[in-house]
């Protein structure tokens, strides 16, 4: 992958992500401080990017039963009401999607995307280069920041359903440098995705090379 091509992603991401500040505040010196240091973490991660890249492309994806076997019939209580092997939108792409509902109506989505392959590898790539930021956001309806789960880098976020009062969460991590997992629920807490991320087989994907 052209490195020029990696840098050009890496500065649009970070300046398309910037942290939530007032309009009439001034950016002052720790602001450039924090900005430098997200700087030099990203550019570390491109160094790396161009030969994990080469090794994704030419990786086996993950076979649809080992992606199937990660979509346990229950998460946390809730119970599995669909699923889907493979996008017909990028059938070169190996991925899963599943949803659970619970009896009272809410919904966990869980996601798993193999960077394996030319346009996985791409999305994981773009992907990695958000992962490396160290970041919190604050809005009036919610938060979003970076953190760590179980030991892996993760992207956590709650914001305010746009009908009612409750709050939405999501989690995605990134699994071994390949893997993207994500799980996203409706009127239910962060802390119980969690729960639900320790219910699933991720030393699977771990031990995949």
């Amino acid at each position: 992958m052209n490195k020029i091509f990696l840098i050009l992603i890496f500065i649009t991401l970070f300046f398309s992500c910037g942290k939530d500040k007032s309009k009439d505040k001034e950016p002052g010196l720790l602001d450039a401080i924090e900005g430098i240091s997200d700087l030099n973490k990203m550019a570390k991660e491109v160094e790396n990017l161009e030969e994990e890249n080469d090794k994704l492309l030419k990786a086996t994806p993950i076979s649809n039963e080992k992606l199937k076997a990660l979509l346990s019939e229950e998460l946390i209580g809730f119970t599995r009401k669909t699923f889907t092997i493979g996008n017909q939108f990028m059938p070169d792409v190996a991925m899963a999607e599943a949803e659970y509902e619970n009896e009272n109506g809410n919904i966990i989505s869980l996601s798993i995307m193999d960077g394996a392959g030319e346009t996985g590898s791409a999305m994981i790539t773009l992907a990695r280069l958000g992962f490396a930021r160290d970041f919190e956001e604050q809005s009036e309806r919610g938060y979003k920041k970076s953190t760590k789960i179980n030991g892996y880098k993760a992207i956590e976020e709650v914001e305010e359903d746009d009908y009612s009062d409750d709050l939405n969460s999501k989690i995605d991590l990134l699994i071994s440098k390949r893997f993207i997992v994500s799980l996203e629920g409706q009127s239910i807490p962060v802390e119980q995705l969690k729960k639900a991320v320790d219910q699933i087989k991720l030393g699977v994907l771990n031990d995949i090379n």
